[in-house]
């Protein structure tokens, strides 16, 4: 790699696959609907909040450190 060209974080590609975890919780709940069943919210919701909220904690947890540190 190139000195632009930089590795993302370990802490940001984790956060990055929690966040691509907690989305893809809707394709079964999309598919469902498409089926013509009548899926619950309430199932599919916490597990996609518990991808993505950690998620985005993760993946800007530098951004985080550093306005914490002013």
């Amino acid at each position: 790699m190139t000195e632009t060209q930089h590795k993302p974080s370990r802490s940001r590609r984790i956060g990055r696959v929690l966040i691509l975890a907690g989305v893809s919780v809707w394709i079964p709940f999309f598919a469902l609907e498409l089926a013509g069943k009548d899926p619950n919210v309430a199932y599919f919701l916490p597990f996609h909040l518990s991808g993505v909220i950690p998620g985005a904690i993760l993946s800007r947890w530098g951004w985080i450190k550093r306005l914490l540190r002013r």
